[in-house]
């Protein structure tokens, strides 16, 4: 094989390795699992005032969620529910992205 035509395999080489790095792009969404009791239900602000009990976001902490309606039922029950962050500070507000009723 010739010194040119080694350069072009190396440059297609090359080309090839760039755009299938690019291609491969993974994006994650971190998540956080928390348990807790539901306290109220505010439709109008479409809030949800849960209890939580795991230790990552300990106390009773406001969250906002989709379809407020499925929460109208879930007063004084204890969910599992994940939020759209993976910490959970102090007065900030988090959206609820996926529940259930846990026993």
């Amino acid at each position: 094989m010739t010194i040119k035509k080694m350069r072009y395999l190396i440059v297609l080489i090359l080309l090839v390795g760039f755009v299938v790095s690019f291609a491969n792009t993974v994006y994650a969404v971190d998540e956080l699992s928390l348990t807790g009791i539901v306290k109220s239900v505010n439709s109008k602000a479409r809030t949800v005032i849960i209890n939580v009990k795991s230790t990552s976001c300990l106390g009773l902490r406001t969250f906002t969620v989709d379809n407020v309606d499925d929460f109208q039922d879930l007063v004084d029950q204890k969910i599992t529910f994940s939020i759209d962050s993976s910490i959970c500070k102090r007065n900030e507000t988090y959206r609820i992205t996926g529940w259930r009723v846990t026993r």
